[in-house]
């Protein structure tokens, strides 16, 4: 279900672990140390959900030899501001 900025919730857990993880722009992160940050998401979604996420341009997932390298957009941070922004009207 969508939530009012109009990113589903597995869609926000992802781009906070990707935030969290520290992977923008140059500095990618596995699939792998995504899925470990990501306990409470069922793993078998993620690849659906990244893929969402990067056709709104939010993420940048790249094959390389060490797989797959998966970043933060400067529009996936805009968003994740907005997030937070929302939240913080909230309290």
């Amino acid at each position: 279900m969508p939530l009012s900025n109009g990113l589903s919730g597995p869609q926000e857990a992802v781009l906070f672990a990707i935030w969290k993880l520290r992977g923008i722009g140059n500095n990618g992160v596995s699939e792998e140390q995504l899925k470990t940050e990501m306990t409470n998401t069922p793993a078998e979604n993620l690849p659906t959900t990244l893929s969402e996420l990067q056709t709104l341009g939010f993420l940048e997932i790249n094959d390389g030899v060490s797989g797959k390298g998966i970043s933060m957009t400067p529009l996936g941070l805009a968003i994740l501001r907005k997030v937070e922004e929302d939240r913080l009207e909230e309290i």
